[in-house]
Formats: structure tokens, C-alpha cells, sequence
């Protein structure tokens, strides 16, 4: 579960002073919706506040049903919040090279009867990871060798990584150029992305251990 606070400011109104409400978020909320949501926390406290006993009880059920409906319209912010997650998918899901778990399982020496396998496992088990795109799943190529197996450099970069709610962030991490790593050539230094720096371990391990939140790295 994840904690809101709101902070209703009506209190200050009825109290002269403001107070900190905490309240469980059910799991699986988006974070990006949670100042949507405390704002409509916030304005159903104002609502049950100045309601007063003498209020009818469908004049209570109409006030909260308006709440409802402008909680179900998200707010600028979280709007555009949206459309850069969504651009950025796009982006790295295009330059990438993808495999479902049953072109992995084709690509095994000795296939495993159940086609999720050994895909599904490898997730589990922390060695690899996938996104959801259109309603299906996939798994970046680079994180694989030759024979299509796990390179252990990603278990470790997950592991540094930390846990994520939504795993184009691992995407996105892995796709864009990161200031942490830098390519010297004649031609000068530039930055590089960490899936084209899988085999500069130490580096990559450092790059995801200071890593910032957001989808772009």
C-alpha cells in the first residue's frame, strides 16, 4: 500500500491550523496519479466539512459523485507527464531489438516444453527483464548472449538499479546516453548508453547505482 497526505484546507478554515490526514493507497496505483488523487481527497474533506448534519443525504451523494468525476479527469501535469512516458516508449521500442518469451524458448538448445520458460524464470529470479508494449511482453535483446543466454552483468545492474514500479524506466535507463559513461575516441568523448557498455561492468554498475528517477536517463 502506498501513504498520501493530504493536508485538507479546510482545517485551516474549522482549526486554524492545517493537519496531515495519512491515507493507504490500494497497490498498483500509478504514482502519477497520486497528486490527482490527493487533490480529490482534499476536496471531498471540504465537502464532508461544510456538509453539516443538517445536509441531505442525496445532496451528500451528488457532491461526492462531482468529486468523482473530476478526480477521473486527470490535471494538466499528469497529462503531459503521460505523453512523455508514452513518446519514450515509442523511442526506445523502436531502436531496439525485442524477443518474446517464445522466440527465447525457440532459441534454446533444448527447449523447455512450456514456451514462457526459461524466460519466465530468468525474470523471477532477478537475471533478466521485460516490458509490456500493446498488450504483450518483451524482453530486450542485449541482455542476452549469443546462445541467448542471461549475461550476469544485468542481474547485477538490476540488483544496483533497485525496484521499479514501472519497468520502461529500466528501458529508457538502458537506451539513453548516461553522463556516467564516456566513450574517448579520435574524435573526442561523448556519452554512451549502458546496453552498449555491458562490458564495462564496474562503470555500469556505478551508472545504476546513482542513477536518477525518470523514464530518461
Amino acid at each position: 500500500m502506498g501513504r498520501v497526505h493530504a493536508a485538507p484546507p479546510a482545517a485551516e478554515a474549522l482549526h486554524g491550523s492545517s493537519h496531515v490526514l495519512p491515507v493507504s493507497i490500494p497497490k498498483g496505483i500509478d504514482p502519477a496519479a497520486f497528486p490527482s488523487m490527493v487533490n480529490a481527497i482534499e476536496k471531498a474533506l471540504v465537502a464532508m466539512a461544510g456538509a453539516g448534519v443538517g445536509a441531505g443525504v442525496v445532496e451528500r451523494a451528488d457532491r461526492l459523485a462531482e468529486l468523482a468525476t473530476e478526480w477521473a479527469e486527470p490535471d494538466v501535469a499528469l497529462v503531459d507527464e503521460r505523453i512523455h512516458r508514452m513518446r519514450t516508449i515509442h523511442d526506445v521500442f523502436a531502436e531496439g531489438d525485442w524477443l518474446t518469451a517464445e522466440q527465447i524458448n525457440a532459441l534454446q538448445a533444448n527447449p523447455p516444453a512450456n514456451k514462457a520458460h526459461p524466460a519466465s524464470d530468468w525474470k523471477r529470479r532477478g537475471r533478466v527483464f521485460s516490458v509490456q508494449y500493446r498488450g504483450k511482453e518483451y524482453f530486450p535483446g542485449y541482455q542476452f548472449d549469443a546462445l541467448c543466454q542471461p549475461l550476469p552483468i544485468i542481474k547485477e545492474i538490476l540488483a544496483a538499479f533497485g525496484e521499479v514500479a514501472d519497468s520502461w524506466t529500466l528501458a529508457a535507463w538502458f537506451h539513453y546516453p548516461n553522463a556516467c559513461l564516456v566513450r574517448r575516441d579520435k574524435r573526442g568523448a561523448s556519452n554512451v548508453a549502458p546496453k552498449r557498455a555491458l562490458d564495462r561492468g564496474a562503470e555500469v554498475l556505478r551508472a545504476a547505482a546513482q542513477r536518477q528517477a525518470g523514464y530518461v536517463a
